[in-house]
């Protein structure tokens, strides 16, 4: 992560707040920062979670999931600078602007976190990457949502990556069936609790609103008025 890039990332987001960008760009920030922790290792164990990926699967998913995390570690605030500002506001009269600047993003974030909690318990198996990845395909496919403010984005191959997943998924489901002698439809995988979690939260995210305080507001105006 490049510290100057990253300084200049939120000097581009104080100078023209936009509370639709905000909101993208902090669903944008947990995604990345999801994508941390994914290592190509990790889908070539075989475990409960996963079946065998054919090779060319797994080099298409590690080099696309790889630039995507890149990308946005390029453009986009990570929540390492979000804490920053933060914890230093009181540091400057330009940390403190700034701070005030992404009071939205970080509310939204508090917002996104807690949802997280009440979807993931602490020690669940689940896969970040994949988990990160719905999210941004639910945000966009499911939900429709627009993501032309990032070109990169836009063309990233979503349906490609998820439907690699859904095969893995369905394989994993068969060999379940067979074991357990059930219908492959009555098997839920930990696939499919990831699946409707990501969708809970894209959906829950989209309804929630930023609130201005009005009350700091009305002082303000009040202010004004008295000097006037």
């Amino acid at each position: 992560m490049n510290r100057n890039r990253q300084f200049n990332l939120v000097l581009e987001q104080c100078q023209n707040v936009n509370l639709q960008k905000l909101k993208l760009d902090t669903l944008l920030m947990i995604i990345n920062h999801l994508l941390k922790e994914y290592k190509k290792e990790d889908i070539k164990k075989t475990s409960s979670l996963t079946v065998d990926i054919a090779p060319d699967d797994l080099d298409f998913l590690d080099e696309n999931i790889c630039s995507l995390h890149k990308y946005l570690d390029n453009n986009i605030i990570t929540t390492n600078t979000l804490y920053y500002i933060f914890s230093n506001k009181n540091e400057s009269v330009l940390m403190h602007n700034i701070a005030n600047s992404l009071e939205p993003m970080k509310v939204y974030y508090k917002y996104l976190t807690s949802l997280f909690s009440t979807k993931l318990s602490s020690g669940s198996n689940w896969i970040p990457e994949l988990f990160a990845l719905s999210l941004l395909y639910s945000y966009k496919k499911e939900h429709g949502k627009s993501l032309s403010s990032y070109p990169f984005l836009d063309d990233f191959p979503l349906e490609k990556i998820i439907d690699i997943y859904n095969k893995n998924n369905l394989e994993l489901k068969k060999r379940i069936s067979q074991h357990e002698k059930i219908n492959v439809w009555k098997v839920k995988t930990v696939l499919d609790e990831m699946y409707n979690s990501s969708d809970f939260l894209t959906k829950k995210y989209l309804e929630y609103n930023f609130k201005v305080n009005k009350r700091v507001s009305k002082s303000r105006n009040k202010k004004q008025r008295k000097k006037n």
